[in-house]
């Protein structure tokens, strides 16, 4: 019984220096690493070379997507501006009476066309139209050609003079307004009036008479009297201005 006692403290002894050994060895691969790294000026320099590298290919891709979005923009601003303004055939309807019809004929059978225009959609019957053609939709362009005539008087000032119509459109209600003003750019007194233009016939009943068709002309008079209590000495100088409408 004794010897079995002394054998087993023998056996824990040596199991407890073989375990120390063991501790010390692993202490001694954790602390003194065998693993070394040689030239380390070399291996920082290629990586930092690395990250250059990247940084400028992610440079090229940022240039690459501001030209791409540079070009593709206006082609698509471009594509929108072509849907916005898709060109409408406007025709122009003449009838028997001289009535004048401008729009966008919508349907059309052999007894009637109706016609969109800006003032609503009408019906018309076919035998009352004399004519059918195509209407450039553009615009005019009301001036006043040449110099004009600025007769003073102690109450008034009179203009007379000439406009024409240099645009590819036809002017309706076509009228001259002229303003006069003092040093201080204050309007003392303005007026306008109606030329004496041609008599045009629209198909909702009203009359123009102070039409211009392109490249036609037409004289003015406008006669802007002065308010009580202003003198026409107080006048600095004359504005005007050249007004119409257009209608399809």
């Amino acid at each position: 019984m004794r010897t079995l006692k002394l054998s087993l403290i023998l056996l824990t002894l040596l199991l407890l220096t073989l375990s120390a050994q063991d501790e010390k060895q692993e202490g001694r691969e954790f602390f003194e690493p065998e693993l070394r790294v040689e030239d380390t000026d070399r291996v920082v320099d290629e990586l930092r070379e690395e990250v250059r590298q990247i940084q400028n290919e992610m440079d090229r891709m940022r240039t690459q997507m501001r030209e791409y979005d540079d070009l593709s923009a206006p082609r698509i601003r471009k594509e929108i501006k072509r849907l916005i303004n898709f060109p409408e055939e406007i025709s122009e309807i003449i009838l028997k009476n001289g009535t004048v019809v401008q729009g966008k004929i919508i349907s059309e059978d052999i007894d009637k066309i109706v016609v969109q225009t800006n003032i609503g959609t009408l019906s018309i019957v076919q035998e009352n139209i004399k004519e059918l053609k195509p209407f450039d939709n553009l615009h005019a362009d009301v001036i006043i050609d040449g110099d004009f005539e600025d007769q003073r008087h102690s109450d008034r000032r009179v203009f007379i003079g000439r406009v024409k119509n240099i645009g590819i459109r036809r002017a309706d209600f076509v009228r001259v307004s002229f303003r006069l003003h003092n040093r201080r750019t204050s309007i003392l007194a303005h007026d306008s009036s109606f030329v004496e233009g041609e008599t045009y016939n629209f198909y909702s009943g009203v009359v123009s008479e102070s039409s211009l068709s392109p490249g036609e002309s037409s004289d003015f008079r406008v006669e802007v009297e002065m308010p009580d209590g202003v003198d026409t000495k107080s006048i600095s100088y004359v504005t005007y201005k050249v007004l119409f409408d257009e209608y399809n």
